[in-house]
């Protein structure tokens, strides 16, 4: 009896044995067939080539929005590493980092000379660019800096820092017109276009904080925004 029950026990272990050996051929099979499409299916990642680094270079035209001084516009420059990259269809994403020095000019109030002025700083911006009907060719593009600027320089500092500039009433003496915010908040607006590899580029900055920190002769507080306009190219690799 125990013979009979120990054969018994033998042939259904056999008989689930050979059924695993078929179900595991089975799924080896299938297993082959998923991973022999795996290797033959056409590849469908988007590439875009907006992800990459650039070098940008700016002649920059600034000026002082102030009614304690008359500010003439000067030319200057600005030099930039900047990474633009896709940040939806409609859009690319742009971090820039940069260096500027700019120029201007006031007037002394005796003689009437243009005396030359100029400031130097570094500038960080994050801007969002809309690609016009998805068009990586031209974008409009918007958002805020932060600037960090030293003092107003005098180009001839020996000769005018004690001259007046500004109203006659309540004039400023130009070393205390030189006092200014080190830390500054900027809008950006603008656009840019170009190929694949290079791009021309147009921006209008606007500090939002009061930029000027000096007093004038009756010793009221010098309110002014630094504003300007840079115009250059982008060249990416």
């Amino acid at each position: 009896m125990n013979k009979a029950l120990a054969q018994d026990q033998f042939d259904n272990f056999s008989t689930l044995d050979h059924s695993i050996f078929e179900v595991n051929e089975s799924v080896n099979d299938d297993v082959f067939i998923v991973e022999e499409l795996t290797i033959n299916a056409p590849a469908t990642r988007k590439y875009s080539y907006n992800n990459r680094i650039g070098l940008g270079g700016d002649a920059t035209f600034f000026n002082i929005d102030t009614d304690a001084v008359e500010v003439t516009q000067g030319t200057g420059w600005s030099a930039s590493l900047e990474t633009r990259g896709d940040f939806r269809d409609d859009f690319d994403m742009i971090y820039s980092i940069g260096i500027f020095n700019h120029n201007f000019s006031v007037n002394e109030n005796i003689t009437n000379d243009q005396i030359d002025m100029s400031v130097i700083g570094a500038e960080v911006k994050f801007l969002l660019a809309w690609k016009i009907a998805q068009s990586d060719f031209f974008s409009i593009e918007a958002g805020p800096a932060l600037q960090l600027n030293g003092e107003l320089k005098i180009d001839d500092e020996d000769r005018y820092e004690n001259s007046f500039t500004g109203g006659v009433v309540n004039p400023v003496i130009l070393k205390d017109f030189q006092e200014t915010s080190p830390i500054n908040v900027n809008g950006i607006i603008g656009f840019s276009g170009g190929a694949r590899n290079f791009r021309v580029t147009a921006h209008y900055h606007y500090s939002f904080i009061d930029a000027l920190a000096g007093t004038t002769v009756a010793g009221d507080n010098i309110d002014g925004n630094f504003s300007f306009i840079s115009v250059g190219a982008r060249l990416y690799f």
